[in-house]
C-alpha cells in the first residue's frame, strides 16, 4: 500500500521541529531539527542597535529558512518522497507576535526598520509590555469587563494585546507600515498559503478573543490609548477553527519546501496545545504538563468559567468541543540549565566527563541518593517570575536553608522540588475551582529525560504521571492536525476527535505516587506555601507590602 504521510512542525523558542508521521500506521517515520542562527535577541538587534534588557526578540528569516531546511531535512533522512505528503499541521510559540505589510512580509524584512525592535518578531518571553499590561488590567477591573475572568483575573504582560499597544505607542513608523499583527503561527500558515487567517485557538487563549464575542471593546482599548485607533482594527483575517483547512501550499512555498503544491495545511495551534494532541489527552479531567524550558498545564473541562491565576479559558483550545484551561510555569528547564552555568563546581564537570556522561545526569544520580527525609532546603521556583496562579513576572526566586555544609546536588535537588511544588499549586487550583483531575499526562523534553522529577511530580501531586512516549509530542499533534485535513474537506469535530484517538502517542512509563515519599512532601509542601505567602506580598521595590509605610 502506498505510504500515506503528514508533517507536524513545532516552532519553538530557539529551533523548529519537524516530524513525519504515517497516516495510517501512527509510526513516526522521521524527524529533523534546524536551530535559529540568531536564536533569542536581547541585548541588541542583529545590526548592533542596543535594545533593553527586557526585550526578547526573534529574527523572522530564521523561521522561513527554518521551514525550507527542516522539511528538506526530514524528506531526505526519512526517504520519503514528496509525493507521498498529504497533509502539514503546524505549532509555535504562543503570544509570539509579529508586524506584517500587506504581502505579508515581515515589517523587519523591510528597507529602513532593520533599527527597529518592534518590527521584530515578540517572543513569549517578551517582558518589554508591562505598562500597558498593568494599563488594561487597571481599566478592565474598573469596568468589570467579563472577559478579564477567562484570563485569570490580570493580564499578563505576556499576552498578544499588550505587545501590540507597546508597537502601537512607542514606534509609530512600525505601526504605520503594519497591516496586520499576527502570531507568528499564523505567519507561516499565511507564507505556506497564501491566506491570512487566525487560528481560534491561539486567539481564544492569548489575544483575549472569544468565539461569538471578539476581541475587547473597542471603546475600552481607545480609554487605553487616549483615543488612538483601537490595535485590534490590525488584527487582519478571517478565523480558522481547531483542525480547519487554512489552505493549499503554494508553488513559492512548495519550491522552498521540496514538497508538491496543493498540500493541505491545517490551522496553526499555539506549541504546548499541540502537546496535548499528540499525547492522545482527549479525556475530560486529563491534564497534560508539557514540561519544557518552561511548563505549561492544560485541563481538558466541559465547563468554561475562568479560574483565577489560570491565564487562559477557551473553548476548543485544544480538544474538538471541550474548554481548555491553561496554567503555567515560566522557568523550569531554564531554571536547571541556569544553575548548571552558573553554579556547578569545575570538579563536578570533570566527574561527568570522566564517567562520559552529561553534567544534568551526574547531578541527579547524587541527587537521588538523598532520602525525602534528608531533603533540608526548600525553594520557590519564581526565577523568571511567576505566571500561575500569580501571574507577577516581577517576582524573584529564593532558596531556604543552605549553610556552609550544603552541596551543589543539593541544590539542584531543590530546584527540581521547587518546580514539581509549582506544579503542584496549579493542580490544586484546577481542583479547588471544582475540576476534576484524573490524569496527569507528562510530555516535553524534561518527562523523558528525568525519571527522578516524574517519581517527584508524582509523590508531591498524589497522582499518577503517564509520560508521553513520543520525544515530539508537540510536532506529532501538528502532524495530526496535517492527517485531519489531508483530504482537504471541512471536518465534523467527532471525525477530528477519531483522528487524535487513532494517532495519540502511547505512554512509555507510568509512575505511582510513593506513600513514604508523600508524606515527606505533605510537610514540606506546607513549608513552601508558607514561604510562598510571604514573598508573595514583595513589592517591585523588594519591600513587604506596608514596609514602606513604617519607614
Amino acid at each position: 500500500m502506498e505510504k500515506r504521510y503528514a508533517i507536524g512542525l513545532d516552532y519553538g523558542t530557539l529551533s523548529v521541529r519537524a516530524l513525519l508521521l504515517d497516516m495510517d500506521s501512527g509510526e513516526e517515520a522521521g524527524t529533523a531539527v534546524y536551530e535559529y542562527p540568531h536564536g533569542v535577541v536581547s541585548g541588541s538587534l542583529p545590526d548592533g542597535s542596543p535594545i533593553p534588557p527586557e526585550y526578547a526578540l526573534a529574527v523572522p528569516e530564521d523561521y522561513l529558512q527554518g521551514l525550507s531546511q527542516v522539511v528538506r531535512d526530514l524528506l531526505r533522512e526519512s526517504g520519503a518522497v514528496p509525493e507521498s505528503v498529504k497533509g502539514i499541521g503546524l505549532d509555535a510559540t504562543s503570544a509570539t507576535v509579529i508586524p506584517a505589510d500587506k504581502s505579508g512580509m515581515a515589517i523587519s524584512m523591510l528597507p529602513g526598520f532593520e533599527s527597529s525592535p518592534h518590527a521584530y518578531i515578540k517572543l513569549w518571553k517578551h517582558h518589554g509590555a508591562k505598562k500597558y499590561a498593568e494599563k488594561m488590567y487597571s481599566l478592565a477591573d474598573n469596568w468589570k469587563e467579563e472577559w478579564l475572568t477567562l484570563v485569570g483575573g490580570k493580564v499578563s504582560c505576556e499576552a498578544f494585546l499588550p505587545k501590540t499597544l507597546e508597537t502601537q505607542e512607542e514606534d509609530e513608523a512600525v505601526y504605520k507600515r503594519c497591516h496586520t499583527f499576527l502570531e507568528v503561527g499564523d505567519w507561516l500558515t499565511w507564507y505556506m498559503t497564501g491566506e491570512c487567517v487566525r487560528s481560534t485557538s491561539m486567539a481564544g487563549c492569548n489575544s483575549f478573543y472569544q468565539r461569538g464575542i471578539g476581541y475587547p471593546d473597542e471603546d475600552f482599548l481607545r480609554k487605553i490609548m487616549q483615543e488612538s485607533e483601537p490595535v485590534t482594527r490590525k488584527y487582519k483575517g478571517r478565523f480558522v477553527a481547531l483542525g480547519g483547512c487554512v489552505g493549499r501550499l503554494t508553488q513559492r512555498a512548495a519550491d522552498r519546501m521540496g514538497l508538491l503544491p496543493g498540500v493541505p495545511v491545517a490551522a496553526a495551534m499555539i506549541d504546548s496545545h499541540a502537546a496535548v494532541v499528540g499525547a492522545g489527552a482527549d479525556r475530560v479531567g486529563d491534564v497534560t504538563a508539557v514540561m519544557g524550558t518552561s511548563a505549561c498545564y492544560l485541563l481538558n473541562s466541559h465547563t468554561g468559567e475562568g479560574i483565577p491565576g489560570i491565564y487562559s479559558c477557551a473553548y476548543e483550545a485544544h480538544i474538538p468541543e471541550l474548554f481548555g484551561y491553561e496554567g503555567g510555569q515560566s522557568c523550569v528547564g531554564e531554571c536547571l540549565e541556569w544553575f548548571v552555568d552558573n553554579c556547578v563546581p569545575e570538579s563536578y564537570m570533570k566527574e561527568a566527563g570522566q564517567a562520559g556522561i552529561g553534567i544534568h545526569e551526574l547531578l541527579q544520580r547524587k541527587a537521588a541518593a538523598i532520602r525525602p527525609e534528608q531533603r533540608r532546603l526548600v525553594v520557590l521556583d519564581w526565577w523568571n517570575g511567576v505566571r500561575s496562579p500569580l501571574m507577577r513576572p516581577e517576582l524573584t526566586g529564593v532558596m531556604t536553608g543552605l549553610t556552609i555544609y550544603t552541596k551543589t546536588e543539593e541544590m539542584y535537588l531543590a530546584l527540581m522540588e521547587g518546580i514539581c511544588f509549582g506544579a503542584r499549586v496549579i493542580v490544586d487550583t484546577f481542583r479547588d475551582s471544582g475540576h476534576s483531575v484524573e490524569r496527569l499526562i507528562a510530555a516535553g523534553g524534561i518527562p523523558m529525560k528525568s525519571p527522578l522529577m516524574m517519581q517527584m511530580l508524582a509523590d508531591i501531586c498524589g497522582t499518577e504521571v503517564r509520560v508521553c512516549e513520543s520525544r515530539q509530542s508537540s510536532a506529532r499533534g501538528s502532524a495530526i492536525m496535517g492527517a485531519a485535513v489531508a483530504d482537504g474537506t471541512e471536518k465534523t469535530s467527532r471525525i477530528l476527535k477519531d483522528w487524535i484517538h487513532k494517532l495519540g502517542a502511547g505512554t512509555s512509563a507510568v509512575y505511582d505516587p510513593d506513600c513514604g515519599n508523600r508524606a515527606v512532601y505533605e510537610e514540606k509542601y506546607r513549608k513552601y506555601i508558607r514561604l510562598k505567602k510571604i514573598f508573595e506580598n514583595i513589592d517591585s521595590k523588594g519591600l513587604l507590602n506596608g514596609e514602606e509605610d513604617k519607614k
